[in-house]
């Protein structure tokens, strides 16, 4: 399964402020928005076994003391897994922006 993330053109610490289920969902929200934004589309990890909540996952870079945007999971133990104890794992609901959460 293929997602849409939009996330900050940042050089480093890109995050996800969205993920969507299609590339026309994932340009009409960063019209919303105030800042320069990139859309990029990320397999999910893991099988989705339905609607529901997918997870974000973010790898702490020492070096920069920043989070780096690692890739989408259909389960919150994948992407705890993937980032580790110093990861940030950000909770979504596809095509819901305004619904997430920190859990990590």
């Amino acid at each position: 399964m293929e997602l849409f993330v939009v996330m900050d053109k940042a050089l480093l610490g890109r995050g996800a402020f969205g993920i969507f289920s299609s590339l026309d969902k994932a340009q009409s929200f960063i019209e919303e928005l105030t800042f320069h934004s990139v859309v990029l589309a990320f397999p999910l990890i893991g099988a989705y076994v339905g609607p529901g909540k997918i997870y974000a996952a973010h790898s702490y870079d020492n070096f920069y003391d920043t989070y780096v945007f690692e890739g989408i999971y259909s389960q919150s133990e994948l992407a705890y897994d993937a980032v580790g104890q110093k990861g940030l794992i950000i909770e979504f609901v596809i095509d819901l922006p305004g619904e997430k959460k920190i859990i990590a």
